[in-house]
């Protein structure tokens, strides 16, 4: 099995239990392997959202007849396929295709300068979300990297991807990110407890002294998190 049917068959939970914890495993070091199977999963949910409808649909009496008579010419002999049939594949390829090419990319880490970065909605709460309000991403912990930037946790349920980015040269680096499904919420998890332990291990390899509070949080937002 290749890397990328790896990948699908965990998207599409086909490996045994062995191999999908070492799947995990190796995505826990590999933030952009993690990033792969968020847009695979992304991937997978726009297209059941796009013809989920369709494919529940009772197949028309029409195509069953067309159906039964290519079996009957099948069975007769190779031949090409029925006008309406090859007319029907044609248009699914180029639905499908055509589909995919409208679809903006709004993934939320991009690889640039050897990088991974933070882009969309992801940039956006790392840049102005305090992690006591709500949005599409989750922010956890906020504070000091120990060469003085600023590094936060982030959870983001859409694309169910949790990491750890740091503010460098004016953008979002993402230190590590992981494959994470949102749990239910209790009274008294902290943001910390909520974290991945992947990004917590990232945390502590990172961190110069205490997190930062609501009040330390705020202003290092609104001085646009310059150090």
């Amino acid at each position: 099995m290749t890397a990328d049917e790896r990948l699908i068959a965990y998207v599409d939970e086909e490996l045994s239990p062995q191999e999908r914890a070492a799947f995990e495993s190796q995505m826990a070091c590999d933030p952009v392997l993690a990033a792969k199977v968020a847009a695979h999963r992304r991937l997978a949910a726009r297209i059941s959202g796009s013809y989920g409808g369709v494919l529940a649909e009772p197949v028309p009496p029409r195509l069953v007849a067309v159906a039964s008579a290519a079996n009957d010419s099948a069975r007769r002999g190779p031949g090409p396929l029925p006008p309406l049939w090859a007319a029907m594949a044609a248009c699914l390829v180029i639905g499908v295709l055509a589909g995919r090419a409208s679809w903006p990319n709004q993934e939320p880490l991009v690889m640039r300068g050897g990088e991974l970065v933070a882009r969309g909605d992801l940039a956006k709460a790392l840049s102005r979300q305090l992690a006591s309000e709500t949005g599409l991403v989750k922010i956890g912990l906020s504070f000091r990297a120990r060469d003085g930037a600023y590094c936060r946790t982030f959870e983001s349920p859409p694309e169910r991807l949790a990491g750890l980015a740091c503010r460098r040269d004016g953008r979002w680096v993402a230190q590590t990110a992981t494959a994470w499904a949102p749990q239910a919420a209790l009274n008294y998890r902290t943001a910390a407890s909520a974290t991945p332990p992947a990004v917590l291990a990232a945390v502590d390899a990172t961190i110069a002294g205490e997190a930062l509070d609501a009040s330390a949080e705020r202003a290092a937002r609104d001085r646009g998190w310059k150090p």
